[in-house]
């Protein structure tokens, strides 16, 4: 979601996302039934910078939060964007955006040891100020403290039968952006986010199979993903 000089600006997620926007609605003009999800690591950290500034003043916002706005500004985007672009082609499908949750479990391994490092960089008392409203940071030597979260693995999308109902009344539906919202429940059975992150991808995939999809298209601007990234035999692989 930037420009194409890395410019990340409200305008320039705007206009990038309309340009996806346009590939989606060739795929709905051509018979397609489409789910769309997303990605929210720049987003994110955006928020994370803001909690850094504002700690002395204002309490930080959890994790599952940020989550939750981001998935709420993208969608808000995509739902435009999507609509804009089935007008130009006299296309009638509403759009629909829901944001969604991810249940992981309580005691994955994940959460006894964060190893997930987000956001930028920070000095050992701008760090400081933020363990004190208890986030987990480390010394990552000269570049300086870098907080690190819990990735525990997605075990459900909460909120599927919503997505699964709206796609059968016509919509094209946007729902678990950032791979869903962390959530865990707890022994009285409620509901309640965490502060970790998903995989995008594995998020992604798990809500293909509670819709039964067909195909899930990972759109991105490399020149083709890595089969065997990090090993002694990494290959380019093209579909």
């Amino acid at each position: 979601m930037t420009a194409p000089d890395g410019r990340a600006g409200p305008e320039d997620q705007i206009a990038a996302v309309g340009r996806a926007a346009h590939r989606i609605a060739d795929l709905v003009a051509g018979g397609d039934e489409v789910l769309v999800t997303h990605g929210n690591g720049p987003q994110v950290g955006n928020l994370l910078v803001k909690n850094e500034l504002a700690a002395a003043v204002v309490p930080p916002v959890p994790l599952d939060w940020c989550g939750a706005q981001t998935q709420g500004t993208i969608g808000f985007i995509l739902l435009n964007a999507l609509e804009h672009a089935f007008a130009g082609r006299g296309l009638r499908r509403p759009v629909a955006v829901v944001v969604t949750r991810a249940l992981v479990d309580a005691a994955d391994p994940a959460f006894r040891r964060p190893t997930k490092p987000i956001g930028r960089y920070l000095g050992a008392a701008e760090a400081t100020a933020l363990m004190d409203q208890g986030q987990v940071w480390e010394d990552r030597g000269e570049r300086g403290w870098r907080r690190v979260v819990a990735s525990p693995e997605p075990v459900e999308v909460l909120d599927a039968e919503a997505v699964v109902a709206l796609l059968a009344a016509g919509f094209v539906v946007v729902a678990n952006g950032g791979g869903g919202v962390p959530t865990v429940r707890e022994p009285d059975g409620s509901l309640r986010g965490v502060e970790a992150v998903i995989d995008k991808d594995l998020g992604a995939a798990m809500l293909g199979h509670c819709v039964d999809a067909q195909i899930l298209v990972i759109a991105t601007d490399v020149p083709a993903a890595v089969v065997g990234w990090g090993t002694r035999g990494p290959r380019r692989w093209v579909w």
